[in-house]
């Protein structure tokens, strides 16, 4: 009979003791491997939310804002002395951001058709379908004296490509209709800046100014510097609080994962220590008919990577399904179920080690048996 054979007849003797560590392994893989998957989701998505945002650094016109209150009562103030940017912004900007960074000035206003006024957005649609992959045109990008209609405003009104439509005292070719994007560009007429400066009478300025730049801490901070007179908000700065929320989650779960172990650890010393005691007449009579002391110790360490690796492994198992089952109910999404290998290989490999740190104590008392005093039992 091997050690091994040894090892699995004494945890299956033993079998309540083994039950408890076995689930304490399962208890703390399982709450580790569930806030690291957890918290790892919470990135992917706020990175993915980042990523959607397409530019990540906007700049808009300062404006004066009058608060206004009556009776102690805080009522909507108003903006007044808004102005646009300056037609000069650009070259400014041309000197700071690298050349692969993408920038995208804007012209947005309004003009006034036969029966309605209209919300035109001029634009540079190869930056912006560089900036925005979401954006979908159907049908062809507009050339002069041609529109492109939000998804919205060509179902209420029923355009359709090749139609005409009158803006001003222009008529104008629909070109196609963008897909739905759920945002304020399903009501916009969009165009080119030339065609948009003639409809809103915007000359030589610009309404808003996009970028999307690789180094966003680098560059920042240059634009920040350069244009002290308009308002510069980066992406970052907008989902600030998220990632705030994201880091604290972050930290929760290492302090929650580091306290586990260490009880884990406790837990597992006590436990090992408890079972070396109940069985030091089964130990020292082992020694007394010819079993080595790396014998014995060989067969503790058995047992406790025995426990370590099937504890861990349910564990690991455990703590990919919990998010699975119970995001839709605690997160309102779904957390795909995935294998995550390296996660459990490092979890499964840092319980098996524990496992092993954990008999150091239960092993050194071995070494102290005595073989004859064990004779008496014999």
């Amino acid at each position: 009979m091997t050690l091994t054979q040894i090892a699995l007849q004494n945890l299956r003797r033993r079998f309540g003791k083994t039950i408890f560590l076995i689930l304490t392994f399962l208890l703390v893989v399982g709450t580790i491997t569930t806030l690291n998957i957890v918290s790892s989701n919470m990135k992917q998505d706020l990175q993915q939310s980042l990523s959607q945002y397409g530019a990540n650094i906007m700049i808009t016109p300062k404006s004066e804002h009058l608060s206004l209150s009556y009776g102690g009562l805080a009522v909507s103030g108003v903006d007044y002395e808004v102005k646009n940017l300056e037609a000069g912004m650009i070259e400014k900007l041309e000197q700071v951001v690298a050349p692969g960074d993408v920038l995208a000035p804007k012209i947005i206003g309004s003009a006034k058709g036969n029966e309605k006024t209209f919300l035109i957005v001029g634009v540079d649609f190869a930056k912006e379908l560089q900036m925005k992959p979401w954006w979908k045109i159907e049908g062809q990008v507009p050339k002069a004296q041609e529109v492109v209609v939000g998804f919205s405003l060509a179902t209420e009104n029923n355009f359709k490509i090749g139609d005409s439509l009158n803006i001003g005292n222009l008529k104008l070719k629909v070109s196609g209709v963008m897909q739905e994007t759920g945002g304020s560009e399903d009501n916009a007429v969009f165009t080119d800046f030339q065609l948009a400066r003639d409809l809103t009478g915007i000359q030589s300025e610009w309404s808003m100014i996009e970028l999307n730049v690789a180094e966003l801490q680098k560059i920042l901070p240059l634009i920040t510097e350069n244009l002290p007179e308009a308002n510069i908000a980066s992406v970052s700065q907008l989902v600030q609080s998220a990632q705030e929320n994201v880091d604290r989650f972050a930290d929760f779960s290492v302090s929650i994962s580091i306290a586990l172990v260490v009880i884990g650890v406790f837990v597992i010393v006590s436990a090992l220590a408890g079972n070396v005691n109940d069985r030091v007449r089964e130990l020292g009579i082992l020694r007394a008919i010819g079993f080595r002391q790396s014998h014995v110790l060989s067969l503790l360490g058995r047992e406790a990577l025995i426990l370590s690796f099937v504890g861990s492994l349910l564990g690991y198992l455990l703590g990919i399904l919990l998010p699975f089952a119970l995001g839709p109910l605690l997160f309102q999404k779904t957390i795909p179920l995935e294998a995550h290998v390296l996660l459990g290989a490092l979890c499964i490999f840092g319980a098996m080690i524990n496992g092993l740190i954990a008999m150091i104590y239960p092993a050194w008392r071995v070494t102290k048996l005595d073989p004859q005093e064990a004779l008496r039992f014999m």
